[in-house]
């Protein structure tokens, strides 16, 4: 027989729990405040600070906000609210060598792969709009900070191509996650040009609508990256 380990939870995580439950069954609805912290103690049977905790967890986890009256009003969870709920674990694996080298790597895979989906679906509108961030990005080289900021705007470009809330909540943090990463490379001689080269080719490629070279110019670009971040960080 196999048997599942009982798992000890605190108070405040079971009510929380019920009300996330009747938040998601629409009992409570959008919109609509929760019951007081009388009436929570009262159903609950449980003191002030478990509902509190209760609270403080359900607004953490995106499915409250506290309104101007100080009444917690239930709201709908964004993909930046998923996504930041990783953040504390993500920079503890980032100050780890080999958590380090695995982002790079899952950013190399998933930039390269919405790199591939803009060029299937991106419009004359978008096409224009990386236009514009590629030119930006060319006018920047000689300035370490404008070239940093416009080589982050240029790859948020293409993340926003089909407004996907999810790929531009997870490229953003892993932008943020991987900053370092970015910082020391372009201090590397010769990366900002290299850099925008590779910006532009990918450009290319989504404008012309070839998937295939615009998930190879990416792969390309961020392999390259993070082998001059290794040579970057020698630099003093």
């Amino acid at each position: 027989m196999e048997f599942k380990n009982i798992k000890r939870r605190k108070i405040h995580e079971d009510v929380a729990e019920q009300i996330e439950n009747q938040i998601i069954l629409g009992t409570i609805k959008e919109g609509s405040n929760l019951p007081p912290e009388r009436n929570l103690m009262e159903t609950f049977n449980v003191g002030r600070p478990a509902v509190r905790e209760a609270i403080l967890l359900l607004q953490r986890n995106g499915l409250i906000e506290i309104s101007s009256t100080g009444r917690p009003v239930v709201t709908r969870p964004s993909a930046s609210n998923v996504v930041e709920q990783l953040s504390s674990a993500a920079r503890f694996l980032l100050s780890f060598e080999e958590g380090e080298r695995s982002f790079q790597d899952a950013r190399r895979l998933f930039e390269a792969a919405i790199t591939r989906n803009a060029a299937e679906i991106a419009t004359e509108d978008d096409i224009a709009s990386l236009k514009i961030a590629l030119d930006q990005n060319y006018k920047a080289i000689g300035n370490a900070v404008e070239f940093e900021r416009t080589d982050v705007n240029f790859h948020l470009c293409i993340a926003k191509i089909g407004n996907n809330s999810v790929f531009i909540a997870l490229h953003t943090a892993i932008a943020e996650w991987l900053s370092m990463q970015r910082t020391v490379s372009l201090r590397v001689p010769g990366t900002e040009k290299k850099a925008y080269i590779s910006h532009k080719n990918i450009y290319q490629a989504i404008a012309d609508r070839n998937p295939e070279s615009a998930w190879e110019g990416m792969n390309k670009h961020l392999t390259h990256v993070m082998k001059v971040f290794k040579k970057g960080q020698t630099y003093g």
